[in-house]
């Protein structure tokens, strides 16, 4: 009794359980009971530590599995594999499926990874659906990087216009804005020559500022790049 107890003690406990006879003669009248740490517990084991792994051995051990095995599998392919293996077993024995060796069949279907594979179109569509996620990303990137340059042109357009301006004489600067708004009165609709008021109204409107740009090089020969940017 008190062997298998000492057994049952080591082997589940954190406790070493170990005991010496004391004999008067060659009579046993007493046992000295020596109780320590366990050492064994302390070692780290991920396969007993962690609880998902820890189940994944039982249930290869409920199939009849030795336990060294059951480790050996859990330790050596992903978790997700053998949670598979164990749950397509359960299914296939509840569907009355005659499997004389679950636990060699256990063993073939997570070392030979049984699990369905995605059929040859199936695979196609994945790669074709990846291929468009690419073309969007690439598509967006250029739409970004294209704004950020339109953006740029714009004002470096607005920045020259208004050096320009703001650098002539006042007679000067009130009679280019009166020849600009002769030029707007017979190019552009009149509600959008009417936002022309001069000063900063150079480059308020997109419209305006590309043909003030256009007014500009052709009247006084600045030299201002029409862009197409429209910000």
């Amino acid at each position: 009794m008190v062997d298998r107890a000492r057994r049952e003690i080591n082997a589940k406990t954190d406790l070493a359980f170990d005991y010496e006879e004391i004999k008067t003669g060659r009579k046993v009248t007493a046992l000295r009971f020596l109780i320590t740490k366990n050492a064994r517990t302390d070692t780290p084991d991920a396969l007993r530590d962690d609880p998902r792994l820890a189940r994944l051995v039982a249930r290869l051990k409920s199939h009849g599995m030795a336990e060294d095995a059951a480790r050996a599998l859990v330790r050596d392919h992903e978790p997700e594999l053998v949670d598979w293996a164990t749950a397509d077993l359960a299914r296939r024995l509840k569907g009355k499926e005659k499997i004389d060796n679950p636990a060699g069949w256990l063993r073939k279907a997570i070392e030979e990874d049984w699990r369905p594979q995605p059929t040859l179109f199936a695979q196609e569509q994945a790669h074709a659906r990846e291929t468009e996620r690419d073309a969007d990303r690439e598509r967006e990137e250029l739409e970004a990087k294209t704004t950020n340059r339109r953006k740029a042109d714009s004002a470096r357009e607005k920045a020259a216009i208004m050096a320009f301006i703001d650098g002539l004489p006042d007679d000067e600067r009130h009679a280019l804005e009166q020849g600009f708004r002769e030029h707007l009165a017979g190019t552009v609709p009149a509600i959008v020559a009417a936002r022309f008021k001069g000063g900063k109204t150079w480059c308020a409107d997109p419209i305006i500022r590309a043909e003030a740009i256009h007014y500009l090089n052709k009247s006084v020969a600045i030299i201002v790049p029409l862009s197409g940017a429209s910000f």
